[in-house]
C-alpha cells in the first residue's frame, strides 16, 4: 500500500508540471543521509522537515531507546539535514513541530521535546539566515500520516479535531506565500489530558536521602543557638515533594496529622541520612491520600523519628475561595524590620517576609508579607515546587510575634492540626497572613493562619498550628549566626 501511496504521489507532482525523485534513507545516520543526497545538494533550495515517530508511554514507563528513537528522529535528523545541505542556500526551511512540543501531551514527552527544539532552532535560524523564509509550525493532528485509522478513532473519542489534507495544504501555502516575522505558528488546539488508569494495589515507599548543612545554603538564615536547624515547613515540603514526585498529575492540596518528634538540628552529631517512608491510604482517578514519617538510624542503632504527617494530593484543586473575615486597618503598626533586628524573630534574609504587622489584639493579628525571590542554587534541596515553605514560615511566623506581645514568651513549632493550599504562594508581591487565636497557655500557643491577597482571596489556610512556649528561647535566639561559614556546594 505505502509503495502506492508514493507512486501516486511521484505521478501527481508530474502531472502538475513538477519532478520529484523518491529517496530512501535513515534520517539520523549521517553517512547513509550523505551518500544518498550527494548528487542532489547543489540543487536544494528549500527543506520539509516532517520526520517524526512516536513511542507513546507515560514518561515513568520509557526506556532509554524510545527517547532516542523519537528525539533522533526530529532532532538529530533535522541536524544532519543541515550538516549536509549548507543553510546560506536555503530559500525556505520549513519544519514540521507539533502541538505538543507547544501544550505538551500526556505519555509524549521525548515526542514534545523534540518538537520545542525545532521550535527553538526556528528562531535562531530566522535570525541567522534572514533571506530565508523559516517556518516551525505546531500542527495538531491531521487526518492522514502518522494518524492511523486506530489513532483516528482515539483522537474522535476524546473529541480532538483532526486537520483534513486540503485544510492542512492550504494553511502551509498560505503561511509559506506571506513573508512572516514571527517563525512559531501553532495550528491545532491543546489536547486534553486523558485519566491514567490507577492502580488498585496501595503501595508503600522507602527513600533514604542525604542531609546536609553544606548543601543547603539558605539554613545560614534560619540558625537557633548557633547551629542551623531545618524549618519545619522544610519538613513539609519534604513531604509534599516526594509524594508529588511519586505520582505525576497530582497536585498538592492539603496536609494533616503534622507533628515534630525531634527537629533536625545540623550538629556535630546529627546524622548525614534520613529515611522517607510513605503508605498510600487511599487512592483514586481523583485523590491519593499517603501517610509518612522520617526518621535516622542513632549511633545505637536504635531509630529516632523526626516528623509525621499525611499528605493528600487531588487531580483538580478548588477555586480559592475568600477569607471569612479579615482586618486591614493599621492600629499602632510594626514594622518587620524591628522584630527581626531585635531577634524576637531570629530568621535570617531569606526568611524576613514580614514587612509590617498591620493590627495585633488578644484575639489575633495581621501581617503584610513580601518575601523575595532568590536563586534556586541556594534553596539547595529544598527548591519550590507546588509549595513555597519560605513563604508558609514567613506567614506562621505570626505565631511568634503574637505570643512575644501577648504573653511575653516565644516558641518553637510542635504540631499541625491541617493545612490546605489552594493555589502556591508566589515570592514578590504582597500577601497577607490573618492569624486566629483558639487557644493559649503559658506553655502552647494553638491558631489558624489564613494567607490571602488584598481582596481576601485565599492561597492557604494552616488550622490548628501548636507552638510550644519557653521563655529560654530568647538566648537561643539571639544566637543566629553560625560560628563559622560552611563551603557551600
Amino acid at each position: 500500500q505505502s509503495s502506492r501511496e508514493i507512486h501516486k504521489t511521484l505521478q501527481a507532482i508530474e502531472n502538475a508540471g513538477g519532478k520529484a525523485e523518491y529517496i530512501q534513507a535513515d534520517i539520523t545516520n549521517p553517512a547513509d543521509l550523505r551518500e544518498k543526497l550527494s548528487s542532489l545538494v547543489q540543487g536544494i533550495n528549500g527543506l520539509l522537515h516532517g520526520a517524526g515517530a512516536l513511542a507513546d508511554k507515560f514518561i515513568e514507563d520509557k526506556q532509554e531507546a524510545d527517547f532516542d528513537l523519537v528525539y533522533g528522529v526530529k532532532v538529530t535528523g533535522l541536524r544532519n539535514l543541515l550538516g549536509i545541505v549548507p543553510a546560506q542556500q536555503l530559500d525556505y526551511l520549513i519544519l514540521f513541530s507539533s502541538v505538543a512540543g507547544f501544550y505538551g501531551n500526556a505519555g509524549q514527552a521525548d515526542y514534545s521535546i523534540g518538537n520545542e527544539v525545532l521550535n527553538k532552532l526556528a528562531h535562531h535560524m530566522k535570525l541567522s539566515h534572514p533571506s530565508c523564509q523559516v517556518l516551525s509550525i505546531g500542527w495538531g493532528p491531521w487526518d492522514g500520516g502518522m494518524v492511523t485509522p486506530q489513532l483516528k478513532k482515539i483522537l474522535i473519542r476524546r473529541n480532538i479535531p483532526l486537520i483534513s489534507l486540503a485544510e492542512g495544504t492550504q494553511a502551509l501555502l498560505g503561511l509559506m506565500n506571506v513573508h512572516q516575522d514571527s517563525p512559531q505558528h501553532v495550528i491545532g488546539n491543546p489536547l486534553p489530558f486523558p485519566d491514567k488508569k490507577v492502580k488498585p494495589d496501595l503501595r508503600q515507599y522507602r527513600i533514604s536521602r542525604k542531609l546536609s548543612l553544606v548543601r543547603n545554603p539558605f539554613l545560614a538564615d534560619h540558625v537557633i543557638g548557633g547551629n542551623a536547624v531545618l524549618p519545619t515547613v522544610c519538613a513539609v515540603a519534604w513531604f509534599i515533594n516526594s509524594c508529588a514526585s511519586l505520582n505525576p498529575g497530582y497536585l498538592f492540596y492539603s496536609i494533616s496529622d503534622y507533628r515534630v518528634f525531634k527537629g533536625i538540628v545540623f550538629d556535630d552529631h546529627s546524622p548525614e541520612e534520613y529515611l522517607l517512608e510513605l503508605q498510600e491510604l487511599e487512592k483514586s482517578a481523583y485523590a491519593i491520600i499517603l501517610n509518612g514519617k522520617i526518621s535516622s538510624v542513632l549511633p545505637d542503632g536504635n531509630i529516632r523519628f523526626h516528623y509525621q504527617a499525611q499528605v493528600e494530593l487531588r487531580k483538580r484543586l478548588p477555586e480559592r475561595p475568600l477569607i471569612s473575615s479579615f482586618d486591614l486597618s493599621t492600629e499602632s503598626p510594626i514594622e518587620g524590620s524591628t522584630l527581626y533586628n531585635s531577634k524576637i524573630l531570629f530568621h535570617g534574609p531569606r526568611f524576613q517576609g514580614i514587612r509590617r504587622v498591620l493590627n495585633i489584639s488578644e484575639t489575633g493579628l495581621t501581617t503584610e508579607c513580601l518575601l523575595p525571590n532568590f536563586p534556586t542554587e541556594e534553596m539547595g534541596q529544598f527548591p519550590v515546587n507546588t509549595f513555597n515553605p519560605y513563604l508558609a514560615d514567613t506567614h506562621l511566623q505570626s505565631l511568634l510575634i503574637w505570643a512575644n506581645s501577648q504573653l511575653g514568651s516565644i516558641g518553637l513549632p510542635l504540631q499541625i492540626a491541617g493545612g490546605i493550599q489552594y493555589h502556591p504562594v508566589p515570592f514578590d508581591i504582597p500577601t497577607y497572613a490573618t492569624m486566629t487565636v483558639k487557644s493559649s497557655t503559658p506553655h502552647k500557643l494553638v491558631a489558624d493562619v489564613t494567607s490571602h491577597d488584598r481582596d481576601g482571596y485565599v492561597f492557604s489556610q494552616v488550622i490548628d498550628a501548636e507552638i510550644t512556649l519557653n521563655e529560654k528561647l530568647f538566648g537561643l535566639f539571639q544566637e543566629n549566626q553560625l560560628e563559622s561559614d560552611p563551603i557551600w556546594i
